[in-house]
């Protein structure tokens, strides 16, 4: 009897037969096979665009050159280049020629990328190699410069201004095609930054001129804790790996750059103009907005705007440019044809982009602009992610280090955000119908058209500021430890007002240009009066929205890890939408079923950033010994979660609190300190506690070692806590802190002993856990060891934080021998004064058979617990 089938039946019955597959195993086939169709579309999806897939294999092999150990760096290439080939045979038997093509290309751009690293680091000496070839005839100054220069000869510079600028009233040289002649040894160098000790004249130092100097070079600071800031990374990115400090110019010769000259001399009088016209205040925002100089803008109101989220508005980005050459464009359009329009509005911005001294997100932003005039002259649509990766590779192939520049990973994030994250993110939120809306049937069609304008632009303002807030993310939480909270809320207002500051100051700039003439003088004042509201009011928000309580949640310095998990939900979670858009928004259903689809990715995605930002980064610090210089500054933990911070100061390092001592905390995701014990009033123990206590940061209780109301920072440190209402606690011997099983309690002041000064007063304090027990005895010296000694107040401990920064005063023999220590930790200054740590403190620890650790050397001294274990490491 015949029995129909549908054409579905029939495809089953047959891959049933051709497989001899059961129902179960034939689900999990068809399973299986609807998967690789998912990853083989988004996979399809990525090499649709050549260039984005090159860019990002370009990427990868310069991210393997630079840090990867050589037998990994072998393994990956050859795992890559696997991939590809597996890759490119699967393709091959499908016959899809372009994306044979493409996957030929990636292995191109992966492999020319690490030859372009490899070539770079091949052209040019690094400072460390030429001072191992002439250690022989150099020697370090004993100052904290950092300076080298040589014995009897002189240090010589050769290179080509690239660019310069003025910055705290000295002159800085921007040199490339660098060479450096030590004695009669010349070598070729990476590009460098020069600072003139001297005012050089009118005619000297000219862009593009190669110029000869004489000087001394001086390296770059490396990070000495956890979270400080990295000078060598920072300027190794930008290709430099040394300063030089010119005493004086030897000769000049070359053509100048007679463009780049002028357009630094019009930057010159517009910041003069500023500075004349407005407040100091906003001189220095407008001049940082428009001109890409931070000299006249002041540190606080940097930090502010860092803290509210909103210093993307200080930084000449895809904004500026975008709104600048459009508006170019659009004015010259009207008045002649598209060739004429585009060419002159690109060149423009080149002109602009040069004066305000060819930063990398302007660059970047500029070479997009300039895809985009040339697709309109071509009739092309224009692609912002091929765009973004053209740019890209523009800036890598220039400079491969680029990779570790923060600059360039927030500005290609923030892109991301705005051409990916902010497309996805709007299919959720489709807009409605015209038929659907009665109002517009019936009402006024201006207000109504008024009406779509503000919601299609606040709608359009909502997702931008979304989307670049969860592309930057990550990136916030790693170079800055902490992320404000309310940073969606305030840039959604800056977005709609930063046009109009951009337009006010461009027709203020240029009004101020014309002040000579009537038209400039009759215009200028109220144009100048609306700009300086406008500023006023965008920082008064901002000011105030940093100020709010909660303003910012401290998540510690996040691992690579993390980053990756969380970009790759994020990718997952637009691939999801992308998906499920599709799936259900071209056909009529279930609304109810639709809705549920479109927002479960949003609810998907919250989790995940609320599980990352909630729960800030754990470290596992035990205790950490700062390098603050000549000073103390000593992290504590006490059971799991109670922290302890003792002393903070330093008399050669300034701004010890705000620039070593709170960015350790942030970076360990160290939200408040319960107990800050200061040992004695000194200066080199008090002033980072000072700098803390004037910021937000949470400081619970202060432990002081006496009360001393003549002590000029005793005053300091009362009149802080009563501003903030933090209990002050005074300890004395007998008096401990428990938390678990670990305690830290006080063997001195004791009520008898009278010290003879001031370091004699100080709080010594042992410390014990169920894994390492430890003694800190601040800056006391023989006398106070020796009444411990007397009062029978010590044994055997794990390790000494040896007294008075290694003097030949503390740390006796017989103190040594009662405590007996394996571990011997020093805080002292580099090249500090009063040569600690003497070298009879050394002999006295080497012969106590204690291994000796000091922060001069190592920087920060960490001991770590995992799993019961405890691990001591330097952190050079």
């Amino acid at each position: 009897m015949y029995r129909s089938t549908n054409r579905r039946d029939t495809l089953v019955e047959g891959l049933k037969k051709k497989y001899l597959i059961s129902n179960i195993s034939y689900k999990q086939h068809i399973k299986k096979k609807h998967l690789r169709k998912i990853f083989r579309r988004g996979y399809i999806e990525i090499i649709k665009r050549p260039l984005c897939y090159g860019t990002i294999l370009f990427l990868c092999g310069i991210i393997v050159c630079l840090s990867v150990p050589t037998v990994i760096k072998v393994i990956l290439i050859s795992f890559v280049a696997g991939c590809q080939m597996y890759l490119l045979y699967a393709l091959r038997q499908r016959k899809r020629r372009v994306y044979r093509f493409t996957a030929v290309l990636g292995i191109g751009f992966f492999l020319l990328g690490i030859a372009r690293i490899w070539y770079v680091q091949q052209q040019s000496y690094t400072i460390e190699t030429i001072l191992k070839e002439q250690e022989t005839s150099l020697s370090v100054e004993t100052d904290a410069s950092r300076g080298w220069q040589t014995e009897n000869e002189k240090t010589i510079l050769q290179g080509k201004i690239e660019k310069k600028e003025r910055k705290n009233n000295q002159t800085r040289l921007y040199l490339n095609h660098v060479f450096l002649r030590i004695g009669d040894k010349t070598y070729k160098t990476n590009s460098v930054l020069v600072r003139l000790k001297q005012e050089p004249s009118d005619q000297s130092c000219r862009i593009g001129t190669t110029i000869v100097l004489e000087g001394n070079i001086r390296q770059l600071n490396r990070a000495a804790n956890d979270g400080n800031y990295d000078e060598f990374q920072y300027y190794h990115s930008l290709n430099m790996d040394y300063h030089f400090d010119a005493e004086r110019i030897c000769g000049e010769y070359g053509r100048e750059d007679v463009l780049a000259e002028k357009l630094f001399m019009i930057k010159e009088k517009l910041k003069e103009d500023y500075i004349n016209d407005l407040s100091e205040r906003n001189a220095g925002i407008l001049g940082t907005m428009l001109l890409g100089d931070k000299e006249l803008l002041e540190k606080e109101v940097s930090t502010v705007f860092q803290q509210a989220g909103a210093s993307h508005v200080l930084v000449i980005s895809g904004m500026h440019i975008s709104c600048i050459g459009l508006f170019c464009y659009g004015l010259l359009r009207k008045k002649g044809n598209s060739l004429c329009a585009c060419t002159a509005a690109v060149v423009f911005l080149f002109c602009y982009v040069k004066m305000t001294g060819m930063g990398i997100s302007a660059i970047r932003a500029w070479i997009m602009f300039a895809l985009l005039m040339a697709a309109k002259l071509s009739g092309r649509s224009y692609d912002s992610r091929t765009a973004l990766s053209v740019a890209v590779l523009v800036l890598l192939w220039k400079n491969p280090y680029l990779v570790e520049n923060a600059g360039l990973q927030f500005s290609v994030a923030a892109i991301l955000g705005v051409v990916v994250v902010a497309k996805c993110i709007g299919q959720l939120f489709p807009r409605e119908q015209k038929q659907q809306t009665q109002e517009r049937k019936t009402g006024d069609k201006a207000v109504n058209k008024i009406r779509e304008i503000w919601k299609r632009q606040i709608r359009q303002n909502f997702l931008v500021s979304l989307s670049v807030q969860l592309t930057t993310l990550p990136l916030v939480a790693y170079y800055y430890y902490e992320v404000p909270v309310y940073a969606l809320i305030l840039n959604l207002l800056i977005v709609s007002l930063l046009s109009a500051v951009l337009i006010n100051g461009i027709a203020a700039t240029l009004l101020m240009c014309m002040e000579k003439i009537v038209v400039g003088r009759l215009f200028a004042g109220p144009v100048i009066m609306m700009l300086e509201l406008l500023l006023d009011g965008i920082y008064v928000g901002v000011s105030w929205c940093s100020r709010l309580p909660g303003a910012t949640k401290i998540v510690g310095q996040w691992p690579i890890q993390r980053i990756i998990f969380y970009y790759l939900m994020l990718a997952a979670t637009c691939l999801l939408i992308k998906k499920r858009t599709k799936k259900s928004g071209n056909r009529d259903g279930n609304r109810n079923t639709n809705i549920l689809l479109r927002k479960f990715p949003i609810v998907l995605i919250g989790s995940v950033v609320l599980l990352l930002v909630l729960r800030p980064v754990k470290s596992n610090h035990l205790m950490a010994v700062l390098d603050v210089g000549q000073g103390d500054g000593i992290y504590v933990r006490l059971g799991e979660d109670t922290n302890l911070f003792l002393d903070g100061g330093s008399t050669d390092v300034s701004k010890v609190g705000t620039y070593r001592i709170l960015p350790f905390l942030k970076s360990n995701g160290i939200t408040k300190i319960d107990y800050w014990f200061i040992s004695h009033y000194d200066e080199d123990h008090v002033n980072g506690l000072l700098e803390v206590l004037e910021t937000e940061y949470s400081v619970e209780n202060i432990i002081l070692p006496g009360k001393q109301p003549d002590v000029k920072n005793y005053q300091s440190i009362c009149a802080l806590v009563e501003r903030r209402n933090i209990p002050i606690v005074y300890m004395k011997e007998g008096d401990c802190i428990r938390s678990g099983e670990d305690t830290i309690s006080c063997l001195l002041p004791d009520g008898e002993y009278q010290a003879e000064d001031e370091n004699g007063k100080s709080m010594i304090l042992l410390y014990q856990t169920k894994y390492i027990s430890g003694i800190f005895t601040g800056d006391a010296g023989e006398a106070e060891e020796n009444w411990l000694l007397e009062k029978q107040r010590l044994w055997k401990v794990d390790f000494l934080k040896v007294g008075h920064h290694g003097s030949k005063y503390s740390s006796t023999e017989k103190f040594l021998k009662a405590l007996s220590p394996e571990l011997a930790l020093i805080s002292c200054g580099e090249n500090n004064r009063y040569g600690h740590p003497h070298q009879e403190t050394i002999n006295r620890l080497q012969e106590a058979s204690a291994e000796i650790f000091d922060t001069m050397e190592g920087g920060q001294i960490s001991l770590e617990e995992e799993k019961g274990r405890i691990t001591i490491h330097s952190f050079r």
